[in-house]
């Protein structure tokens, strides 16, 4: 007897993909209109999160080619989104930091986020969505330990 293929409009890793790949596009629709490419403006909202990191630093934390990073720091650079500063303890590093037209504009990324996640979760009570998000947080969590045990094998 043959066997169906598998059904994967239920299946967790596909469904998360979907939902991932539809957000994204949903907010580049969103954020068009300022004129900076998923590339920058993921570069900008790294260097908010961690203002001072090194390209290298962003390249690990972005999963990213330290090539690709630094390529996409010198065209930020160029055009006033970032500022480097010499590293204290490493003269062939620099740390980067976002300038204030880029910290104006990591506002607005961050409203225009805040709106479509509370667009996307339409419908679903705030004791819903806290546990959903604890429930995501725990399966980062186990891939995290996952992740750390390979590394030590």
């Amino acid at each position: 007897m043959a066997q169906s293929p598998p059904s994967f409009e239920r299946s967790f890793g596909f469904v998360l993909t979907d939902i991932t790949r539809l957000a994204r596009r949903e907010f580049d629709r969103r954020v068009r209109h300022l004129h900076l490419t998923r590339a920058q403006w993921l570069f900008l909202y790294y260097v908010a999160r961690r203002p001072g990191s090194t390209q290298v630093e962003l390249a690990e934390a972005m999963q990213m080619e330290k090539i690709t990073v630094g390529r996409q720091a010198v065209r930020l650079l160029r055009a006033g989104w970032i500022r480097r500063q010499d590293h204290a303890r490493d003269g062939r590093a620099y740390r980067i930091f976002l300038t204030a037209k880029a910290g104006r504009v990591i506002a607005r990324l961050s409203g225009v986020s805040t709106h479509l996640r509370n667009d996307y979760m339409r419908g679903l009570p705030a004791a819903r969505r806290a546990v959903l998000l604890d429930d995501l947080l725990h399966i980062k969590s186990n891939l995290l330990r996952m992740e750390a045990c390979s590394k030590s094998l």
